[in-house]
């Protein structure tokens, strides 16, 4: 799953379902200047397209 950074990054953005985080990054992307916090979003929106939405709900809960 995610580690504790991915989790505190994703705080960031809309977590109302699962598409609507995975588009949230991606419109906010190009934004993001930091290589690194780049790459971080990028890993978890790979993370997130091959979650189900049972287990981004199971996520969300922990956050």
């Amino acid at each position: 799953m995610l580690n504790a950074e991915q989790r505190s990054l994703l705080k960031l953005f809309d977590l109302s379902s699962r598409e609507a985080a995975i588009t949230d990054i991606v419109v906010k992307l190009p934004f993001i200047k930091y290589p690194e916090m780049s790459g971080q979003c990028q890993l978890i929106m790979k993370k997130l397209t091959k979650m189900s939405d049972f287990e981004f709900g199971l996520l969300k809960k922990r956050l």
